[in-house]
């Protein structure tokens, strides 16, 4: 009878100890996804995806997880480990924790060139409007891309504040910079159709757009190509 007792309470010591340790095991990995979500939401900055792994796995996360969702203005935080081994077996049942994020605005316009309305002539190409020593580096930066197969199409170039309001009214501030603000005013910009980041023709544009002057504005915007040497 006393040993009975004594084998029930070892039990449910053993019980306790393995739910207490699976308790705190999982807080700490909350705790990690909470601390990149508050991160990001905290600072804005270039690769918001990038920059909350590697804040989980900073903070005691092994394997971790970010999406993207909302067109990219808000991040999952998903994070996952092991709950201690617990009644002789060598590993815990396999636990998560996440966390969201929403990504802020940038702080910055990522470029060179000072923000402002372009005041001086157009030309169009393909198109997008844009001021003529652009337009000269874009038609040599497209025909480059036609000899290797690669097609090239602007959906936009130059807007004035009238049509940037209107975009931002629109989408809003996850997809659109607020009036006055966009690097799109330089007419030095283009939105370029490369289809998801990592397609075969935004990897072009990523090894041969800086020969011709022209870099990925913003790393959260694949279809984003300034020409940093300006009008």
């Amino acid at each position: 009878m006393v040993l009975g007792i004594l084998l029930a309470c070892a039990f449910l010591v053993a019980v306790l100890a393995a739910v207490g340790g699976s308790y705190v095991a999982h807080a700490e990995l909350q705790q990690a996804a909470d601390i990149a979500a508050a991160t990001i939401e905290s600072s804005p900055g270039d690769s918001p995806r990038s920059r909350a792994e590697a804040l989980a796995r900073a903070n005691g996360a092994r394997e971790v997880v970010v999406t993207e969702f909302d067109g990219g203005t808000r991040l999952r935080i998903r994070v996952r480990g092991r709950a201690p081994a617990a009644f002789g077996m060598r590993r815990g049942a396999t636990i998560e924790a996440e966390a969201f994020a929403v990504v802020p605005p940038p702080s910055g316009d990522g470029g060179p060139n000072p923000p402002g309305i372009y005041a001086g002539p157009l030309v169009t190409v393909d198109g997008v409007q844009v001021c003529p020593r652009v337009g000269e580096a874009f038609r040599a930066l497209d025909a480059a891309a036609s000899r290797d197969g690669i097609a090239l199409t602007p959906t936009s170039g130059f807007r004035g504040y009238a049509e940037q309001a209107a975009l931002y009214a629109q989408l809003g501030p996850g997809l659109a910079a607020p009036p006055g603000t966009s690097r799109h005013h330089d007419a030095t910009d283009l939105d370029i159709n490369v289809g998801p980041a990592g397609s075969t023709t935004h990897q072009w544009l990523r090894d041969h757009g800086p020969s011709h002057g022209f870099v990925q504005r913003y790393s959260w915007e694949p279809w984003h190509w300034g020409f940093v040497a300006g009008c």
